[in-house]
């Protein structure tokens, strides 16, 4: 199903995640099918294992497929459905239609200034890569959720340690990367082209922030991690705005952890969102059954106001130059 040229100078992994994307956003793949595992593709495309792992992580970063511990890998995009789609795009071009009649343009005009817009969209609209970096998976996800929300900006998601291994893939590939304050001068010394770079606040999610105020004082409160970073962050977080509260040091998820020894003796756990993609079904299950007696609260952190409209008025000034 999926075709690799090894003398391409794209980088195969990067071939496999056009093919895969192409693949789930054209319908081939719909959500909820699974994808071979890492071994059984690179065994029937002749690759590194590395190179799949590489590629299913990117897919996951793009919000395109989901791990599920001891399941595999699931695609978990939808399309918006077609119905709905052309219902509303048929009630505006009636009102531009309508609006258009009522300053007495013809029929043929309107066709003529209709095809001229779509020629200048089609010329003045190219997508804007933007690579997003960060040490914590769990802010990368939020990130990358917020910035998809721009019409034509291509997202891609990595890690700190991913753009020290392969920092000419970002030159390459990237119209602008994004970074928090942390890792914007570690960055400024891999890349040459550090006018790339664009330098971002993040925030405590105000839903997370407003459930962190709730706490009670004297409340035995846990914080579960999948990254140290966010893990400190939250454990701040409680001391800023719950410091009565008996708030003891981040856990991360790992293979080793205790998990009704963690749960034990808590009153309130804070965890990231979707934490169903770093726990196995049995760690999710035991979750659930803390959140009946006790409280499970979902957190994030996000791109604060001013950096978002930073960042839309940078992609919009890196359109107009394309």
């Amino acid at each position: 199903m999926f075709h690799i040229n090894p003398h391409s100078d794209i980088p195969v992994y990067r071939q496999l995640v056009d093919e895969l994307r192409s693949a789930i956003r054209s319908g081939r793949l719909d959500a909820g099918a699974q994808l071979p595992t890492v071994l059984a593709m690179a065994e029937d495309l002749g690759l590194a294992r590395g190179t799949i792992k590489r590629a299913y992580d990117e897919l996951e970063l793009l919000g395109l497929v989901e791990k599920i511990q001891g399941r595999g890998t699931f695609v978990c995009y939808r399309p918006p459905s077609v119905g709905d789609r052309k219902e509303q795009a048929m009630a505006l071009i009636d009102r531009m239609l309508a609006g258009m009649g009522e300053l007495g343009f013809s029929t043929e005009e309107i066709g003529i200034f209709l095809e001229l817009k779509l020629r200048e969209r089609a010329v003045n609209a190219p997508d804007i890569k933007v690579a997003i970096i960060e040490s914590s998976s769990e802010n990368l996800s939020q990130m990358a959720r917020q910035l998809r929300r721009l019409e034509g900006v291509e997202v891609y998601s990595y890690l700190v340690s991913h753009a020290e291994a392969y920092p000419y893939n970002l030159e390459e590939e990237a119209d602008l990367i994004v970074t928090t304050g942390e890792h914007a001068c570690q960055l400024k010394n891999l890349l040459p082209q550090s006018d790339k770079i664009a330098r971002v606040a993040l925030r405590l999610s105000l839903p997370t922030m407003a459930e962190i105020i709730r706490l009670q004082p004297g409340e035995r409160v846990g914080v579960l991690g999948c990254s140290q970073r966010f893990g400190d962050l939250l454990f701040e977080a409680c001391a800023a705005f719950a410091g009565d509260t008996a708030v003891q040091p981040p856990v991360l998820v790992s293979r080793d952890l205790d998990l009704p020894a963690f749960l034990s003796g808590k009153d309130a756990v804070l965890v990231p969102e979707d934490l169903e993609k770093y726990l196995e079904p049995d760690g999710v299950a035991q979750m659930r059954r803390f959140a009946r007696r006790g409280q499970l609260i979902p957190c994030a952190y996000e791109i604060d106001e001013g950096s978002f409209l930073y960042l839309q008025e940078k992609i919009e000034l890196l359109r107009q130059r394309k």
